[in-house]
């Protein structure tokens, strides 16, 4: 074999070397941050009952009033945002071509790569609350064990804060606009609150079930608030929790926005909660 055709033959084999490994970190990434994870319960928290103060004297008009809150029953929320990895699973057609497509509740295409910063490890964005209950009743048909759904917003918030009125350093929790590179990371890469959910503040906002009154905070429930009755009190649907572009005023367990359940951003994600059935 002539010297030529040896170090040809040596640059073929670590060129397959290379891609070996870039499909193993591929399959490590999908196996940690995959469907999987979430159906076995290994990507899931449980979330105790318990009561807290919600809302924030301190915030915007429509953080107050800080009312007590009680959730009475526990539940399971997922640790971490939902990954691109897990919405491509549920999400993709095996009878479509890549990146396309289901259809939602309004006859709408939904990809199943619909993110703007692409990463099987990175949360998924770029998708409306119509689009996440598409994901939710697809992924509820896998699993005849447990009911899956968003938080309320009020559970949204109660796991934000982990029996704690208060919050740890910042940068030490969250992506936000000094530490993200104007984009999201990957999940789990800061340090989880005191009950082991990561990305509760940055990364990305994240739907919830909540429809959104202005004024719900003056006489909502004390015990399992679940929002306005429905469309009739509104149009918009609650996001929670900051994201990636947020500067560090705006990164507090309190904050919340809406938008139309059709709007879809590139900082606005989801993660689960499932109960037993």
């Amino acid at each position: 074999m002539f010297k030529g055709q040896l170090l040809s033959r040596r640059a073929l084999l670590r060129g397959a070397g290379v891609i070996a490994l870039s499909r193993l970190d591929a399959m490590q990434s999908v196996s940690e941050y995959g469907v999987s994870t979430l159906l076995e319960g290994t990507g899931m928290v449980r979330i105790p009952p318990g009561e807290f103060l919600m809302g924030s004297p301190n915030g915007n008009a429509d953080e107050r009033p800080v009312h007590r809150v009680s959730i009475t029953k526990g539940f399971e929320m997922s640790k971490c945002e939902v990954t691109q990895a897990q919405w491509e699973a549920v999400m993709s057609d095996a009878h479509s071509g890549p990146g396309v497509r289901v259809v939602n509740v309004d006859g709408a295409a939904v990809s199943s790569k619909p993110s703007r910063f692409q990463g099987a490890s990175l949360p998924v964005e770029s998708v409306s609350w119509e689009d996440v209950g598409l994901f939710l009743k697809r992924l509820n048909a896998r699993d005849t064990r447990h009911a899956w759904r968003l938080p309320t917003e009020a559970e949204w918030e109660y796991a934000c804060r982990a029996g704690g009125e208060g919050e740890p350093g910042l940068g030490a929790i969250a992506w936000y606009k000094a530490n993200s590179g104007d984009r999201t990371q990957s999940v789990a890469t800061k340090e989880p609150n005191a009950w082991g959910l990561h990305d509760m503040q940055g990364n990305v906002a994240e739907w919830v079930q909540d429809w959104y009154s202005p004024d719900y905070y003056e006489d909502s429930p004390v015990a399992d608030p679940k929002g306005p009755e429905g469309p009739e009190t509104g149009s918009y649907r609650v996001i929670r929790g900051s994201c990636w572009h947020n500067t560090s005023e705006d990164c507090r367990a309190a904050i919340r926005s809406f938008d139309f359940p059709v709007s879809r951003f590139d900082y606005v994600g989801f993660r689960l909660v499932r109960t037993a059935k």
